[in-house]
């Protein structure tokens, strides 16, 4: 199963790593070691991989889910340190900073539609919205995992998207969930949407918001996964 490290988030759940608004993480899956977006402080993201004593040069793919600052920050810093890679972009970002990365000497392709990463790891492609996103997808035994950076198009509709293009149940979602301005109804109705689609663990941080990530907790129980700079999980 996947493992999942998260370098950068708003809290922190260890000593000597950095709490800071945004997010990263290590994705650990086969034989690939995914970072998943970057943070917004460069300084940050570097300091708090030699906290957890995670090299730069064991990282294989970069994977950004979309455009936004506190995401992208730290990527021009970790290219310095390990520019052996191939960056994953949304199609959103424009060919002028595909350039840019790959003038660092990395690979880079911007993707559009779902799109095939490694065996059984996945991109959902760049789901639409006013906030263009792309989410990871990994397939494994038990169904997918899907992580999302801030899921601006829509949580569930980049869950649907994840269990559209590849006929299988999702067993996990992690990441941005982005509903802190949503009411305590609608992230009601959103749970049991979850719930009614197989979702069996969640993970919530970021900008899903304090009082929608209780929600999710009150109502997945053992199912909650709490994460925060510093988190190491094995699903």
């Amino acid at each position: 199963m996947p493992e999942m490290r998260v370098l950068y988030e708003n809290l922190s759940v260890q000593k000597g790593v950095k709490p800071a608004w945004g997010f990263a993480a290590l994705v650990t899956y086969g034989k690939k070691n995914i970072l998943f977006d970057t943070g917004g402080r460069p300084d940050i993201l570097l300091s708090n991989m030699r906290a957890m004593k995670i090299s730069p040069a064991t990282v294989s793919d970069v994977f950004i889910s979309h455009n936004h600052w506190d995401h992208t920050g730290g990527l021009f810093s970790f290219l310095s340190k390990n520019h052996d890679v191939k960056v994953y972009l949304p199609i959103s970002f424009s060919e002028t900073y595909q350039k840019e990365v790959l003038a660092s000497g990395a690979e880079c392709s911007r993707i559009k539609e779902f799109t095939r990463i490694a065996k059984d790891i996945y991109s959902s492609g760049t789901v639409g919205g006013e906030v263009p996103e792309q989410a990871l997808i990994i397939d494994t035994p038990k169904g997918l995992v899907v992580m999302t950076g801030c899921a601006h198009p829509g949580i569930l509709k980049i869950v649907k998207a994840a269990k559209s293009s590849l006929k299988k149940p999702v067993y996990a979602v992690l990441g941005g969930f982005h509903l802190y301005p949503k009411s305590t109804v609608e992230t009601k109705s959103i749970i049991s949407e979850f719930k009614s689609l197989g979702v069996s663990k969640v993970a919530p941080c970021h900008c899903t918001g304090e009082k929608v990530t209780k929600q999710f907790k009150a109502e997945y129980k053992d199912g909650f996964i709490q994460v925060g700079a510093g988190s190491f999980v094995n699903l």
